[in-house]
């Protein structure tokens, strides 16, 4: 009898896949599921919205992180220049210099991209919830506090039908990802100045191409796939301009303690 080895790399995948399934995907199904469930009329098109609203306001804090990071680096990016330049011909001390300016400034290299990386994992079990589990048949991965109501009904605000293709929640999408795009960039805490060749060319791309790509890709999804990425996008930008201007805020206050002398004081 022929024994069968074990594909460590299909082992630790299937690992992956459970794992995502048990602490994302079915959480974020049921939280769907028990919003469809208590909404007055049960419409699947309003629990998404709300769904996405309550999983926005959760990844809250590392988005804010995020943020932070990108400003701190773009502040400090005149003397990353510097140092660049002044030990082009030596790595090891240029590589010393740039930890030790970090360091002083209380910056994390991966600060920026661990927030990003624990949100991935979430906006991915979200396309799956509104790609797959609007046609959920059965209750096999309902929690028993999750109250039965057989499936969802597709139909939305009386008109989409979200288990079908629909153009205009297609080109909503690629809308908002536009909008959402020219919003990051005009925010930027980079300086156009501070940017190489390669950041301008992926923020053109990112502005002009990829609401296009969005679009395409929508219309050949279900449609509650579009209004999620619509939403998402518009809560992107209240969310990014609130937490820009408590930035503003924090920062107007830090410098007001490190120059504590108002106009008007003689001294």
């Amino acid at each position: 009898m022929r024994e069968t080895t074990l594909n460590p790399f299909s082992f630790i995948w299937g690992k992956i896949v459970f794992v995502h399934l048990k602490l994302v995907y079915q959480p974020l199904l049921n939280g769907l599921y028990l919003i469809y469930a208590f909404l007055p009329y049960h419409d699947l098109g309003l629990a998404i919205i709300i769904l996405t609203a309550i999983v926005r306001l959760i990844l809250h804090k590392p988005t804010v992180e995020t943020l932070r990071s990108q400003r701190a680096m773009a502040q400090i990016q005149p003397k990353l220049k510097e140092i660049k330049e002044r030990f082009k011909d030596n790595k090891e001390e240029q590589a010393r210099r740039t930890m030790a300016l970090y360091k002083e400034h209380g910056i994390h290299p991966l600060s920026g991209c661990l927030p990003i990386l624990i949100q991935f994992p979430v906006l991915i079990g979200l396309f799956q919830v509104f790609y797959n589990g609007i046609k959920l048949q059965g209750n096999s991965l309902l929690y028993s506090f999750v109250p039965l109501a057989g499936s969802f009904n597709p139909i939305s605000f009386g008109w989409f039908d979200l288990t079908s293709r629909s153009v205009v929640l297609s080109i909503a999408a690629g809308v908002s990802q536009f909008f959402q795009s020219k919003f990051m960039n005009k925010y930027s805490s980079v300086s156009l100045a501070a940017e190489s060749e390669m950041t301008r060319a992926m923020k053109f791309q990112t502005t002009y191409f990829l609401p296009f790509i969005i679009i395409a890709f929508s219309w050949s999804m279900p449609s509650a796939v579009a209004l999620y990425w619509t939403i998402f996008n518009i809560l992107a930008i209240v969310q990014q301009l609130w937490i820009q201007k408590s930035l503003d805020h924090e920062r107007g206050a830090s410098l007001s303690k490190s120059n504590p002398r108002k106009d008007g004081d003689t001294g």
